[in-house]
């Protein structure tokens, strides 16, 4: 399917939009309360296609969600067509100890109003709901808490981290280093297959509701955002499915979500 800028704003549900970083904020928002993160595909062994007739026939006219490189590949080709020039970075991912993974996080820096700004609609983990000023460390208040970017001086990257208690969580850190769509197709590859990246062996769902954030790992179901955080466990795969299509208005036939189901029943809980 070819993608046409009105069909992504209506899939957001957005009509009129505010003109620079206003603008940018309202869609990036938008996308990530209308359109789940979600790796299905690798979980059942496919790599997803980053071709934008692809992902657009996906998660646009499919009513499916998809990780970072599907996300970032449409919320790339909107910002395009509304006029702006997204500039594309290769993060590293930090896990709960604090150390950088592979560069396998596709993310953008979008100069808009004489600033620059990190936005990002495809990160599965607790990422901001709206752009971020690079050009300042101290914390930015956003609709889902509270985030700061720093330069890590040793290492040649910009830091992105989230407010948690008393406590700031490094999410993710990306240098200038020029991105082609060769380094997205490898990255994409490798998460996609890796024993090293979560995707083939785990189910991670998170979206953005508008009550707050609702995560899965496997069968372990999160709402809210740390430290403040409600769990529960999916017992059955019609819990599943109500999930998947109820609460994040995924398209998922019954068949996928025993597929789904076979792979996650015994899968672990916990990372």
């Amino acid at each position: 399917m070819a993608f046409t800028i009105e069909r992504y704003l209506d899939r957001l549900g957005l009509t009129d939009l505010p003109p620079g970083a206003d603008g940018l904020a309202a869609v990036q928002k938008a996308h990530m309360r209308a359109i789940p993160f979600e790796n299905i595909d690798p979980l059942l062994g496919r790599l997803p296609s980053l071709a934008l007739e692809d992902v657009t026939a996906k998660l646009v006219a499919g009513q499916r969600g998809g990780y970072c490189f599907e996300h970032n590949a449409l919320f790339g080709a909107a910002l395009e067509a509304l006029g702006h020039k997204p500039r594309s970075v290769l993060a590293r991912v930090f896990d709960s100890a604090g150390r950088g993974g592979a560069r396998s996080h596709h993310a953008f820096v979008v100069p808009a109003d004489g600033e620059d700004w990190l936005c990002d609609t495809g990160f599965g983990g607790h990422g901001a709901l709206c752009p971020l000023r690079l050009a300042t460390a101290s914390p930015q208040s956003v609709p889902n808490g509270s985030y700061r970017v720093r330069v890590d001086q040793r290492a040649g990257e910009t830091i992105l981290e989230r407010r948690a208690g008393e406590d700031w969580i490094p999410l993710y850190g990306f240098d200038t280093a020029p991105v082609r769509p060769v380094d997205f197709e490898a990255a994409n590859f490798l998460c996609a297959h890796w024993q090293g990246a979560p995707f083939s062996a785990n189910l991670l769902v998170a979206f953005h509701a508008e009550t707050g954030r609702i995560a899965l790992f496997n069968r372990a179901l999160t709402r809210g955002l740390p430290p403040e955080t409600q769990s529960d466990r999916l017992s059955s795969s019609g819990d599943l499915g109500q999930l998947l299509r109820e609460t994040c208005k995924l398209d998922v036939a019954d068949v996928l979500v025993a597929q789904i189901w076979q792979r996650i029943e015994h899968a672990p809980t916990r990372r």
